[in-house]
């Protein structure tokens, strides 16, 4: 099993159990930006404990999940991982908490082809480019800054600024929106 198809296997299993979702970081950013590699696969989950249990033994192996959950530091969210055997790759899944921006970002999600074949729900263009200016300014994360320069250059036409502008002052990361902007005029 390679890493995309890890990740149907996780899609297929939170369908089939009903879980709310949406997929984000890396592979989010390369549907509306410049794909590039990433050694993991982020989801944002809307269930309970009990119900993780359940995903977890709908997973057969290589997938192998941590029945540890861990706390972000980044995102001060729970989560877990899973492991993909024999690889380096992981899936996280970490639990929707009620932070306004994240809860809206989970709202406006959107059924889009994610990898070739396979749709999902993914946040809007201008959720993931706002969710990795603000990583990018946490963590001091350069990808994450270049994911979000490659998103706008890749929809700036498209985007809806004021949505981007109204959660870049809330979440305090106007800064750094407009060094992306700055870094992504022709």
């Amino acid at each position: 099993m390679n890493a995309n198809e890890s990740v149907v296997a996780l899609l297929k299993a939170l369908e089939k159990l009903e879980i709310d979702y949406v997929v984000t970081g890396s592979f989010a950013s390369n549907v509306y930006g410049i794909p590039r590699s990433t050694k993991d696969a982020d989801f944002i989950v809307e269930t309970s404990s009990e119900r993780m249990d359940l995903l977890f033994d709908e997973l057969k192996p290589p997938l192998r999940p941590d029945p540890q959950m861990l706390f972000e530091s980044i995102t001060s969210t729970r989560r877990w991982l899973i492991h993909l055997e024999r690889s380096r790759f992981t899936l996280e899944l970490f639990i929707l908490n009620d932070h306004p921006f994240d809860r809206s970002r989970f709202d406006r999600r959107v059924r889009s082809p994610l990898i070739p074949g396979v749709v999902a729900w993914i946040p809007t263009p201008e959720d993931v480019v706002v969710q990795k200016l603000r990583w990018s300014s946490l963590g001091k994360r350069t990808k994450d800054f270049q994911d979000a320069c490659e998103v706008i250059e890749a929809q700036a036409e498209t985007l809806d600024w004021a949505y981007v502008e109204k959660w870049c002052v809330e979440l305090g990361v106007t800064a750094t929106l407009a060094e992306a902007r700055e870094a992504t005029r022709p």
